[in-house]
């Protein structure tokens, strides 16, 4: 194996060496975090980048609110599971805000969407509450853009674009 080699299969980002499964061992568990510059930050792990290996902690706050701090990798000596349990379950902090509409507005938003598909001849199926088109795209309760479930993006794009004609 010649020099340059050898320095090729040496080199490899700190990304290819650390665990993943050690990261998300943390996950939903007090942690102590010692720093460089030894200083101490203790939490609930909350999630764990795997390439920056920088965590964000959560502590509880007033009112029920918790505060977010974000230790950034490089920062990081060493990470020590604490011996104490999770005061509580940590709260989902990115949850899109529900609005609950009345039945009749869903089944009336539902029923002007199929018609409207299918006035622009897409083959729409209603299974259950959902709205299909030939297995591809999927419209779920309540019906907006958001609700809009497709894995091919084109297809996604152009559906959202003319129901969100119809819904202006």
């Amino acid at each position: 194996m010649s020099a340059s080699e050898e320095n090729q299969s040496s080199f490899s980002h700190k990304v290819f060496k650390n665990d993943p499964l050690l990261f998300k061992s943390y996950v939903n568990k007090k942690v102590i975090i010692i720093t460089q510059d030894k200083n101490t930050h203790t939490g609930i792990v909350y999630t764990i980048d795997p390439v920056s290996e920088s965590v964000v902690l959560l502590n509880p706050g007033v009112d029920d609110k918790m505060q977010m701090k974000i230790i950034i990798g490089h920062a990081i000596k060493d990470i020590i599971e604490s011996s104490e349990p999770n005061p509580s379950p940590i709260p989902e902090l990115f949850l899109a805000p529900s609005v609950k509409l009345p039945a009749s507005v869903v089944s009336a938003k539902k029923e002007k969407i199929k018609k409207f598909l299918l006035e622009n001849r897409f083959p729409v199926l209603e299974d259950k509450e959902i709205l299909q088109i030939e297995g591809v795209l999927s419209i779920e309760p309540p019906y907006g853009l958001e609700q809009c479930i497709c894995n091919n993006e084109i297809i996604l794009a152009r559906i959202q674009s003319l129901l969100s004609d119809l819904m202006e």
